[in-house]
């Protein structure tokens, strides 16, 4: 689990107990593997739901600043 040499602190072990198919037809209709029918635009951006979940103190703004396109570069710095 090491990323980057940088070990976690902590870790989760999930056991499956039971599990509960869907019908196939249910997710071939969906069209959920066809990424054309994807909308990943209409999805809430990180900074967005950390805003909404965490009530920061920060802005919005600075949220989107420091979660923008360059934060997975500097997760593991």
């Amino acid at each position: 689990m090491v990323v980057k040499g940088h070990r976690p602190v902590l870790a989760v072990v999930v056991e499956v107990e039971q599990i509960f198919y869907h019908c196939a037809k249910a997710f071939l209709r969906s069209a959920l593997w066809r990424p054309e029918t994807w909308q990943p635009d209409l999805l809430p951006t990180r900074a967005r739901l950390i805003k909404e979940v965490e009530a920061p103190r920060e802005s919005l703004a600075d949220l989107e600043r420091h979660y923008g396109p360059d934060y997975v570069k500097s997760i593991y710095v």
